[in-house]
């Protein structure tokens, strides 16, 4: 672990200083660019998860072309927005009714493959379309940073209160290591972490609107975590990836954040 710390805090320097440019001067299509070449990456390796390098290679092909044209359709808001994405699912089911037809093996499995595709094709695909929807509203700058502040926050702070204070597992069976005692510390900076962010930056928040963002972001971007957990666990992986030295795959880093941005636009919405 101390070894990849020194890989683990350049990369992720390197990563911030990225995604702080193209947030605050890319706009809209800097946050597009971000979205979709993160969603292409977690959907690579969701499937390749899902499905073995040697078996399952056309499911995989098509699977990621189905989760990328789902969110593709939602971030560009096409005029046949609805009859796109009924398109994209027709289009996808066929494909599944087609092997059931040619597939002498187990259909059991292949019911199970379709069932795990359309979970990859949803909590990649559609979730990462939420980023330019967020960068797009009044005020779109301030409160897309809060889909990455509140859960790297809540999970840094979990991690250390965890290490130091924590005595009873959160979710054993799918998190040995997560405690109560890290993620009720997770919570509790997040909120703080939202306080900070509204003083310095981002004043048009009220301290209701700091207290109930940084404790439901903390909560949902915590259960992000721990679906990501799952999913690896039934795949049989420590990492969903490699692509970033010292934090794995894209999924290992964004898992929260994806859980956490529909929180911030909807509230965005509504305040």
């Amino acid at each position: 672990m101390r070894d990849r710390l020194p890989i683990r805090v350049m990369t992720g320097v390197i990563g911030l200083v990225i995604l702080l440019s193209m947030i605050i001067y890319g706009g809209r299509w800097g946050v597009t660019f971000l979205a979709l070449l993160g969603c292409f990456g977690a959907l690579f390796e969701y499937f390749t998860m899902l499905f073995a390098l040697r078996e399952g290679a056309l499911q995989k092909i098509v699977s990621i072309a189905a989760g990328y044209a789902l969110s593709v359709l939602i971030i560009f808001r096409s005029d046949f927005l609805y009859e796109g994405i009924s398109i994209v699912f027709i289009l996808y089911f066929l494909f599944y009714l087609s092997l059931s037809t040619l597939y002498a093996g187990n259909h059991q499995k292949l019911f199970s493959d379709l069932a795990g595709s359309l979970v990859g094709i949803f909590y990649v695909g559609f979730l990462f379309s939420f980023w330019p929807k967020i960068r797009e509203l009044p005020l779109g700058v301030y409160w897309i940073f809060l889909i990455f502040l509140i859960p790297w926050v809540s999970d840094t702070a979990a991690y250390f209160i965890g290490r130091s204070l924590g005595k009873h597992p959160l979710a054993p069976a799918i998190s040995p290591k997560k405690t109560v005692e890290g993620a009720l510390g997770g919570i509790i900076f997040a909120v703080i972490g939202v306080i900070l962010y509204k003083s310095f930056f981002f004043k048009a928040l009220t301290l209701t609107d700091c207290v109930l963002l940084g404790g439901l972001g903390s909560i949902i971007g915590q259960l992000g975590d721990l679906f990501e957990s799952f999913l690896k666990r039934a795949f049989g992986v420590k990492d969903s990836g490699v692509v970033i030295p010292g934090h794995g795959g894209i999924l290992d880093r964004f898992d929260s954040v994806l859980f956490s941005a529909p929180l911030i636009y909807f509230y965005a919405l509504i305040s």
